[in-house]
């Protein structure tokens, strides 16, 4: 519903926006929520805060913000941001490699770090590595997901 508002109201996703960043419990929860739905459906109302979001990527510390916009980052268009591709990798290589993040959180960067391989196929060594890891100490689920990225990995690198 909130995101049927903000397509009447577009000013209003600036509010939803700095809730989310605000990382202040369930209202964050919430509107995370929102911004990723915003992100996902209305693109270009995302944009401007696009940047903003990258540089604050890597100090997020409520897991349902993480959890969303890293959602974002697998669905988001990310061709005409190659100036941030290294804050995204650098987060995303940060959250998939520690284990006291949620299995979703990780999940979110391999699926982010797949996708920049295709522009930056030098990080798929240090990819596969760490893929490598999580199939043998990750948690079940992130261990098979893991699994399935790899043996997908392999087989684009093949010619």
């Amino acid at each position: 519903m909130a995101v049927d508002v903000i397509s009447q109201k577009n000013e209003l996703f600036e509010e939803a926006y700095q809730l989310c960043m605000k990382q202040e419990g369930k209202m964050a929860m919430r509107a995370a929520r929102v911004v990723w739905l915003v992100a996902e459906n209305m693109p270009d109302l995302f944009r401007p805060y696009f940047a903003d979001m990258v540089h604050r990527l890597d100090g997020l510390t409520h897991s349902s913000v993480k959890r969303c916009m890293l959602k974002i980052l697998t669905i988001y268009d990310l061709s005409d941001e190659e100036e941030l591709h290294g804050l995204i990798i650098d987060a995303c290589f940060k959250y998939m490699n520690d284990p006291a993040e949620d299995v979703s959180i990780r999940g979110y960067s391999v699926s982010v770090l797949e996708r920049m391989v295709k522009t930056y196929p030098e990080i798929s060594g240090e990819l596969m590595s760490a893929l490598q890891f999580l199939i043998d100490n990750g948690p079940d689920t992130l261990a098979r997901y893991s699994e399935k990225r790899l043996k997908s990995l392999y087989r684009s690198a093949i010619p």
